[in-house]
Parts: C-alpha cells; structure tokens; sequence
C-alpha cells in the first residue's frame, strides 16, 4: 500500500519502509520486494493516469487544470511543456529507469508520464525493471548485510535526508530550465 501511495499521490519514503519491515524480517525480505515491485507499478498506473486524465480531455485539449497550471505557475507554459514533451518522446524510458532510481518520490514521474502521454506499456516496462532491481537490491542487501545495514542507516540519515531534499530542488531547477 505504501509503495502505490508513494507511486502516484503521497510522498513516502518507501525504501526506508521497506528496509525497515526487510531488516525486522530478514526471511521475507524477497517477498517484501515482490510486494514492493507490485505496489509501485500499480500506483505508476494510478499515477499515470491522473496525469494523463487530469492533463488532456478526450479530444486531446488541455483541460481546465492544466490551464491553471500554465497560469500558475511562473515559466511554465505550452512551450515549456512541449519542451519537456520532446525530451520525454525522445528518452521516455531512461527518465522513468533513473528516476526511480534517485531518492525522489516516483509519483512526480508517473504522473507526468501520464501527463506527457507516454505510451503506458513504456512506463510499466520501466518501473517495473527499474522498481524491480531497486526492491531485490534492498532485499538482497538486507539478507547480506543484515546488521551492518542498520548501523548504516542509524549513522547517515541526515546525510540521506540531505541528499533526497538536495535531489528534490535539483529535479524542480531542471523542470523550470527544461
């Protein structure tokens, strides 16, 4: 449940939950992941499709909330968006792969893939690829690594928190010069 919210409406940080329930319960850890993976890509569909029916009407027209968004929001308008629009035809996978990689919550991703109508067998290959190795690279490191993961993770989470709002602004400063 967590994953799905963190996919497409909530900012959870889902690897930390997940790290928590694997290191608490070593022997599920794989089946955490699968759970995880699961998650993630139904709340990439959930995610992708209010971006695309929140964005886009069925004759393919901005809908009222994407005009107040253009309205709305400084340096963001139909040209800026049919910027970004390119970059995604053009990297579609990659930019899903490694954002979902980067300590930045998927949601902003899948929504927007809705939103710039990214074939959705593109975004499911991807985040499921992508979530997939990200969860079994958890699991794995949770069964390998055990106690030391915990010490880990005691000893840099202000360093983690860093990083992922440090990633946060880097992402928004990319959106607003894309």
């Amino acid at each position: 449940m967590c994953a799905f919210a963190d996919a497409s409406f909530l900012p959870l940080p889902t690897p930390l939950f997940f790290l928590t329930l694997a290191l608490l319960n070593i022997s599920k850890a794989y089946k955490y992941a699968l759970i995880g993976t699961i998650g993630t890509m139904a709340g990439a569909i959930a995610g992708y499709s209010i971006g695309h029916f929140a964005w886009l009407n069925t004759n393919g027209e901005f809908t009222r909330i994407a005009h107040f968004v253009f309205d709305s929001i400084p340096g963001f308008s139909e040209v800026s968006y049919n910027k970004i629009q390119l970059q995604y035809a053009k990297w579609d996978f990659w930019i899903l792969f490694v954002a979902s990689l980067m300590p930045v919550p998927y949601k902003i991703f899948s929504i927007s893939a809705g939103v710039f109508d990214i074939n959705i067998f593109m975004v499911c290959i991807a985040t499921l690829i992508s979530q997939g190795a990200k969860y079994y690279f958890l699991a794995l490191m949770a069964i390998k690594l055990g106690n030391r993961v915990k010490e880990w993770i005691q000893s840099r989470i202000v360093t983690a928190v860093l990083i992922t709002a440090g990633s946060i602004v880097v992402a928004i400063i990319l959106i607003k010069v894309i």
